[in-house]
């Protein structure tokens, strides 16, 4: 009898254990300028949210529970901040947990370029009435979390090695500039370009500053800029699979040569794209 009491109480313990789920951040300490991936193992909620650096960040769900992906924008801070999580369960109980992410700062290199004046500080009216109106395109297009979330895995847009990198401080024409706020790949033109990951393009257009580009809404607030292309090979509306082609690398718009610029933006915070490749390298539908 005291055995089969024994079990009985296993059996609740576990049980208990296995509603309660867990929480994790991989990594634990980032620098500024990256991201951790936070994953919920339990059960599958209805839907979720983490607040983190004056941010939110809503959950996706999984076969295993949730996960969601969480940035440090370039210029954060260093410190320790929370990460204040909170669950809606099929129930309609809401679990909540609290977390702590560490930002670490990080020096980035300093690259002079020269390029002709016209391009670096126009001052034609009609110039600068265009680079606003792009300017707040862009920046409505980045300010909107859509959901579901699309993206599984991030692969490489290109094949190629690569030459400027995330977060590098440009000056141009001996002026200080923002900081590069994406990863430039060293590829011939004509090059075939990639989707990262699975996404709908929002945009895809030809810009003064970036020239032909194309923009990936991957849900959850997460996107991926394509720029400088010769050729754009999709249409506003697509659903792209991640590997599927986008474009080919070229030299359009602020541009010393044929290269790729590839840009990623999570809830409008800028995060080095290679971080992601790194976070989720692969089809991620069985992890943890």
């Amino acid at each position: 009898m005291n055995r089969l009491i024994l079990a009985g109480l296993l059996i609740v313990v576990l049980a208990t254990g296995a509603a309660a789920g867990q929480w994790s951040l991989r990594p634990q300490v980032i620098d500024n300028g990256g991201a951790a991936l936070l994953v919920w193992e339990g059960p599958q909620p209805v839907s979720g949210v983490a607040h983190f650096a004056e941010q939110v960040f809503p959950l996706a769900p999984r076969s295993f529970g949730a996960v969601a992906l969480l940035a440090a924008d370039l210029d954060l801070p260093a410190g320790t901040y929370p990460v204040d999580l909170s669950l809606k369960m099929p129930d309609g109980k809401i679990r909540t947990h609290l977390l702590h992410l560490e930002v670490r700062h990080l020096d980035r290199a300093v690259q002079r370029l020269t390029l002709p004046p016209s391009q670096v500080t126009p001052h034609e009216p009609e110039v600068l009435e265009r680079i606003e109106r792009e300017r707040q395109r862009f920046n409505q297009v980045f300010a909107h979390t859509s959901l579901p979330v699309l993206w599984q895995e991030f692969v490489r847009p290109v094949d190629d090695p690569t030459g400027s990198p995330f977060g590098v401080r440009r000056i141009l024409n001996d002026q200080p500039r923002a900081p590069h706020s994406g990863v430039d790949f060293r590829s011939p033109r004509g090059t075939s370009v990639r989707a990262a990951a699975r996404g709908r393009v929002v945009m895809a257009d030809d810009f003064f500053f970036t020239g032909k580009t194309v923009v990936l809404d991957h849900g959850g607030g997460l996107y991926s800029l394509y720029a400088h292309l010769e050729q754009i090979s999709c249409a506003e509306g697509d659903l792209l699979e991640a590997g599927s082609l986008l474009g080919r690398v070229g030299s359009t718009g602020r541009s010393t040569g044929p290269h790729l610029h590839w840009g990623v933006r999570l809830q409008n915070q800028r995060i080095d794209p290679l971080v992601l490749l790194e976070l989720l390298p692969g089809r991620q539908s069985d992890y943890p």
